[in-house]
């Protein structure tokens, strides 16, 4: 499958305008940015620059150098940002591109060029357009702070371009007739990015690809479990300590401090930080009347593989490094994988959903789909719309099927909502009770959904 394909013909579309245009190309750490430039550029003329963390005067001389080593020979010009810029607008060109990856590091250094591309942008250079493309992996950083570090700049940028992670159903496709519950798992692991799904082997099992990727030595994931915080975060003992507890369920504050030890104030600090770096995430729930059977406060750890890493593997690193892949496959994986999953079954779910409604095969619309967290159980899917109307979703993924007591216990959860279903889908990846099939099909506003297509 060619993953960014709407991205690619968005970029075609700004390159063929003959307007100046600012366009900013952006995505998470694991969706790499190489191959979508790659295919852009092809038989294009352009310069390029990636930025770099460094002095304003380091950056400046990288800069200078790199840019001067792409025009042509015998170009002189002095080493300002504004003369660099101009240099490479100065070269005749059917259209004048130029690339800056990781541009917030130039920006950070000098925060001026972003007047001087403004300034270009504005002016006509003997009628031959220009396009900047600002390209990044801290979606982050473009999310939460672009706007603020670019002030009025900012609303001068043309398009916002994010590449979007694999959807379950790509992930599914890409597969290769892998079962449902499979697909689910390996999801639950390396989903969404399409990074991640590139390095699997379809026609491997899951474990076969947990082993290679993951437990064997020197595998990508055994070398990214090296590197799990930016530098910036300092005494990464206690980052670890916190994803731990996290990743063992541990989601409440005063939770995580029973299981780490540390004090409330402390966690918080920390926790924040992360929040901060998109590593934890704080989970909202849906608003329902029940408020005082709402859990509030809850974080969860954001990224897929990490969640996984300090789950199943630091507590355990001692004995990967003396067992072989398969043993500690079996031994510490395997059993829990199901569990561990069910959560990414009802984001499954939910994409489900989403589906029918963008076919119209649901028979209303829906302006907002969540999750309600209670003090003694959870309702997996609420979707709600304007005008009241609510659908509610359970999701088994993990029991052999779904019983008649699951139904009730249910029907419980949202009495402590205090929500009332107006539909009710039911999402078992096995089977369901007799029971509850007798009653839905007395009840046209229960759906039992125990194939779920993509």
């Amino acid at each position: 499958m060619l993953f960014h394909q709407d991205e690619c013909k968005q970029l075609e579309h700004h390159f063929g305008s003959s307007s100046n245009e600012i366009v900013v190309l952006y995505g998470d750490a694991d969706c790499s940015l190489s191959p979508i430039l790659q295919t852009f550029l092809k038989n294009k003329s352009y310069y390029y620059f990636r930025a770099r963390s460094c002095s304003p005067k380091l950056q400046l001389q990288f800069f200078y150098d790199e840019i001067r080593e792409q025009l042509p020979k015998g170009l002189h010009f002095n080493m300002r940002y504004p003369d660099i810029l101009s240099a490479m607008l100065s070269v005749p060109c059917q259209k004048r591109l130029i690339v800056i990856e990781d541009f917030m590091y130039l920006f950070k250094s000098e925060p001026s060029v972003m007047d001087e591309i403004v300034k270009i942008i504005h002016n006509k250079w003997n009628n031959q357009s220009v396009m900047f493309l600002l390209c990044t992996n801290d979606a982050l950083w473009v999310k939460r702070d672009m706007v603020k570090a670019l002030s009025d700049n900012a609303f001068e940028i043309n398009a916002l371009i994010e590449l979007k992670n694999a959807s379950f159903r790509d992930f599914y496709a890409e597969m290769n007739g892998s079962d449902l519950s499979s697909a689910v798992m390996a999801y639950s692991i390396f989903g969404p990015s399409t990074d991640h799904l590139k390095m699997l082997d379809p026609a491997a099992s899951l474990q076969e690809n947990i082993c290679r990727l993951i437990l064997r030595k020197d595998s990508f994931f055994d070398q990214k479990s090296r590197h799990l915080l930016p530098d910036e975060l300092r005494e990464p003992s206690v980052y670890h300590t916190i994803l731990s507890a996290l990743a063992l369920g541990k989601m409440k504050l005063n939770d995580l401090h029973i299981q780490t030890g540390y004090d409330r104030a402390k966690i918080s600090v920390y926790i924040k930080n992360l929040n901060e770096h998109g590593i934890v995430e704080k989970i909202e729930s849906f608003d329902a009347p029940g408020h005082e059977n709402l859990q509030k406060g809850l974080y969860r750890i954001t990224d897929p593989f990490l969640r996984f890493y300090f789950r199943f593997i630091y507590p355990h690193e001692s004995m990967l490094a003396i067992t072989e892949p398969e043993r500690f496959y079996k031994k510490y994986i395997e059993n829990d994988l199901y569990a561990y999953a069910a959560g990414t079954f009802t984001d499954v779910c939910k994409e489900y959903l989403y589906r029918l409604q963008e076919t119209e095969d649901l028979d209303r619309s829906f302006t907002t789909f969540s999750t309600w967290y209670g003090k003694v159980g959870t309702i997996d899917i609420i979707a709600a719309n304007e005008d009241g109307t609510t659908l509610i979703g359970y999701c088994n993924y993990s029991k052999a099927k779904m019983s008649y007591a699951d139904y009730e216990w249910n029907r419980y959860c949202m009495s402590q909502a205090k929500l009332v279903s107006d539909i009710l889908y039911l999402f078992s990846l096995s089977s369901f009770d007799e029971k509850i099939k007798k009653e839905a099909e007395s009840d046209p506003s229960i759906v039992l959904i125990e194939d779920l297509t993509f």
